[in-house]
């Protein structure tokens, strides 16, 4: 195996819902195709890149305008503020945007927000909910010990989750609860409007 698991990504080993990964060889609108040429419906779309379809025949003919001149500059450039004005225009709550790499950066980046605006630390998430891979996140505390912020994956320190407190999904009095029990301590709430792993 050259990568832990078979995978990139724990979620992509489905060791938790009893299967072997799915290795893909193309994709194509709202399809994929593994290796062995079994076609599948695609309900991830990449986790959210691909919420047009896979390989659509307008972004790929944008791409191919595009590639010549390189895939990453590390630096500013003309399209990353041409696709920021799209995102504005499109959201009219959204005032400015910040791209990043990944979810996890994301997440992390609006956890430091909050702490800096707030000047408080603790943080409320949801059982079963993803937010990335840093350390903070990495809290799924089951009964009897929902708010104790304990890491539930190995090699998180205690200390990197003590201020992390878990909260039921979607059972607002469990969130009053929490705040209720850290008066003037909430930093701010972290939540999937539509949850994509839900302990899997």
């Amino acid at each position: 195996t050259l990568m832990p698991g078979g995978v990139s990504s724990p979620v992509r080993a489905f060791k938790s819902v009893g299967g072997d990964p799915v290795v893909f060889d193309r994709v194509k609108g709202a399809y994929a195709w593994d290796v062995d040429n079994n076609k599948y419906i695609d309900y991830v779309g990449s986790w959210g890149p691909a919420i047009i379809g896979h390989a659509d025949d307008e972004v790929l003919a944008a791409l191919k305008k595009v590639i010549d001149k390189g895939t990453s500059f590390g630096a500013p450039s003309a399209l990353e503020n041409v696709l920021a004005k799209m995102v504005i225009d499109a959201v009219p709550s959204v005032e400015m945007v910040r791209f990043t790499n990944s979810g996890t950066e994301a997440c992390m980046g609006v956890l430091r927000l909050m702490r800096a605006y707030t000047k408080r630390e603790k943080l409320i998430k949801f059982e079963g909910c993803y937010h990335g891979h840093a350390d903070s996140f990495l809290v799924q505390a089951g009964s009897g010990v929902a708010t104790l912020g304990l890491p539930d994956s190995p090699g998180v320190p205690q200390g990197a989750t003590k201020s992390t407190l878990c909260a039921k999904y979607n059972d607002l009095k469990s969130v009053e609860a929490i705040f209720d029990a850290n008066p003037g301590e909430i930093a701010g709430v972290i939540l999937e409007p539509v949850v994509g792993n839900s302990g899997f």
